[in-house]
């Protein structure tokens, strides 16, 4: 009798865990571009969180600019493109990451971007918690000190991001948190780079 062999697992052979994980997010997706609980970030547009069926990470923002904002999606401005590059040296992909911002509507002053208060990236911790929540990730990449203080909150004892950059800083719902500077720092500061891709190298060892 003929052996017949074992069928390869495709992307529509998805558990029911993987399939309930799926709606929810999608769920979240379309909740979340309802959200009006900042009244000075909504109208100026909202990039909404990127997933993946293969995503096993989390990594955590700042702000969306405009050209995410455009794209509806985190990290593909000039920051995003310097992120990519550096997270394929290392052997990662995006798809590796469910990305969000500390904020996922753009903060705008004048004409350029801007910062989010503290008030806001309180609001928008809700959806935080909740694509953390429902994606499960292994660990969480805490980019720029907003995401940290989306984490931890602005009186934490971390000493900011330069200090907690490529270190450990603690669990979030029982999740361990690496802590990065922010890519857009490598646009306006090219020593940053070494410690940037340090950082970057302690997330995947750990």
């Amino acid at each position: 009798m003929p052996v017949i062999p074992k069928k390869k697992r495709t992307n529509w052979e998805i558990s029911p865990q993987e399939k309930s994980r799926i709606i929810r997010l999608k769920i979240l997706d379309e909740h979340i571009q309802r959200c009006k609980k900042c009244s000075r970030l909504r109208p100026n547009g909202i990039a909404i969180p990127y997933w993946n069926i293969e995503s096993k990470y989390l990594g955590l923002a700042e702000a969306p600019g405009g050209e995410e904002v455009e794209c509806k999606t985190p990290l593909v401005g000039d920051a995003g493109k310097k992120w990519e590059k550096e997270i394929k040296r290392l052997g990662f992909k995006r798809k590796d990451f469910v990305l969000i911002n500390s904020v996922q509507c753009r903060p705008v002053v004048g004409k350029r971007n801007g910062k989010p208060t503290c008030d806001e990236i309180i609001n928008c911790r809700f959806w935080v918690n909740k694509y953390i929540e429902v994606s499960r990730p292994e660990k969480i990449l805490a980019m720029g000190n907003y995401a940290v203080y989306s984490l931890f909150g602005t009186g934490n004892s971390l000493g900011g991001i330069m200090a907690s950059s490529g270190k450990f800083i603690g669990n979030y719902k029982n999740i361990p948190v690496y802590a990065c500077i922010h890519p857009a720092s490598l646009l306006y500061h090219n020593d940053n780079k070494v410690l940037f891709r340090k950082s970057l190298k302690k997330f995947k060892e750990a």
